[in-house]
């Protein structure tokens, strides 16, 4: 199984090098990431000059473009016998209407518009302050990978999966299915010297009972569905 690694932290980022290192064990890992950070970048593509693109070695590619344009030129050129595409692990969650937003998902989006089945891997955080767990998140993707590998996806599916960040270091999570919430977090705006800039708490987001951010803020790994068919 050739798998193709992604995501929108960029290429050096430790969530990707956490994913390459899990992935190892089911196939053959290709990463094609961007050579910088494009948290946020939703389905944007570079389409008014060149995309370059660095190879590192024969598995590792760094791009000078979005996650979208990682997904394609790996589907595309670099990674042409692809089976799985893999993005993330995400420093943040994806979670709710974040999936809009993010780049991570949106390069497992782009792999399914291609035909091709795909999962976004995020790590939601209570602090940014604190460093992630990489060998939780590892042993996390492990568990999920097993899971979702064996679920078909029909043409256009993604699966969006979210790990919780509990205060429990011993906490031993499920694997939860279920629906994407459609709530809005709070934001508000704050004027400073420079402009404007965005004010909000993740954590106080609007939830549903059972909904991905209910099953992630919950301390369970949320695993959705997301159809582009």
């Amino acid at each position: 199984m050739q798998l193709l690694l992604t995501n929108d932290d960029g290429i050096d980022a430790p969530g990707l090098a956490a994913l390459e290192e899990v992935a190892s064990k089911y196939g053959s890992p290709v990463v094609v990431a961007p050579q910088e950070e494009h948290s946020g970048a939703s389905h944007r593509v570079t389409d008014r000059q060149a995309i370059g693109v660095k190879t590192l070695s024969d598995t590792r590619h760094a791009v000078g473009g979005t996650p979208v344009d990682c997904a394609r030129l790996g589907l595309l050129h670099l990674a042409r016998e692809t089976t799985w595409v893999l993005s993330g692990i995400n420093a943040g969650g994806n979670l709710g209407i974040d999936i809009y937003m993010s780049g991570t998902v949106a390069a497992a989006r782009e792999a399914a518009l291609l035909g091709l089945p795909a999962i976004a891997i995020s790590q939601f955080r209570r602090s940014w302050l604190e460093p992630l767990n990489l060998e939780r998140m590892k042993q996390w993707t492990g568990r999920v990978l097993d899971e979702l590998f064996q679920r078909p996806l029909e043409r256009g599916e993604i699966w969006n999966v979210n790990f919780p960040d509990p205060e429990d270091p011993n906490h031993d999570p499920e694997i939860v299915f279920c629906p994407v919430g459609s709530g809005h977090f709070g934001l508000s705006c704050k004027e400073t010297n420079e402009g404007f800039v965005y004010r909000g708490r993740y954590f106080d987001r609007h939830r549903e009972p059972g909904d991905d951010v209910d099953v992630c803020f919950s301390g369970n790994i949320a695993v959705s569905k997301i159809s582009h068919g």
